[in-house]
């Protein structure tokens, strides 16, 4: 039997329970991290990523066109359903506690300069950027989304999204505080 998103989501349409927890096994943990960084409230964002699946269960998944891909689909369901548990509240950065948890298989650029620098540094980095570049940030580190894809969910073109990744990143460079060694010279 076919596992891929594409068939659970088929199976889901048709009444498959098994399907539904296997999309919500795979699925679930990165959702709940996107719907933490919207509400800045784990209950709210526990109950966005319910409501997410029961929106599933309940008829979305015999609506799902094949734009994109299911992960991305579930991402825009979770959004709009934090959306309607947060109208008010702005979206917060996403918790640093769990960011600096998560391991970190490639030093990337952007990755050696938020281990250089400390918890609160970042977390004031963070919350100096506006909402749209917090969230173009997420969708693309955490969620790690490509950009047509975050393009797609947050309704803007990939010019805005490299546009926004490009200014976060550099509005990041200068908050942080610079470490005068460079990763060769620590290496050494």
């Amino acid at each position: 039997m076919d596992g891929s998103d594409e068939a659970l989501v088929r199976r889901v349409a048709g009444g498959d329970e098994q399907a539904l927890e296997l999309l919500h096994a795979r699925h679930a943990t990165v959702l709940l991290r996107y719907a933490l960084q919207l509400t800045d409230d784990r209950g709210r964002a526990e109950e966005a990523v319910q409501d997410t699946f029961v929106g599933v269960w309940q008829g979305a998944a015999a609506r799902f066109a094949g734009e994109s891909t299911v992960r991305t689909w579930l991402f825009g369901i979770c959004r709009r359903q934090c959306g309607k548990h947060t109208r008010a509240v702005p979206p917060p950065t996403w918790p640093l506690a769990e960011a600096a948890q998560v391991p970190d298989s490639a030093a990337r650029p952007e990755q050696v300069a938020l281990a250089r620098a400390d918890v609160s540094a970042v977390g004031a980095a963070l919350a100096l950027l506006p909402d749209s570049h917090r969230e173009v940030l997420h969708l693309a580190f955490a969620a790690e989304l490509p950009h047509t894809e975050i393009a797609a969910l947050l309704g803007i073109p990939v010019g805005t999204v490299k546009s926004r990744l490009f200014n976060a990143r550099a509005a990041l460079a200068r908050a942080l505080p610079v470490d005068h060694l460079t990763a060769k010279e620590a290496g050494r």
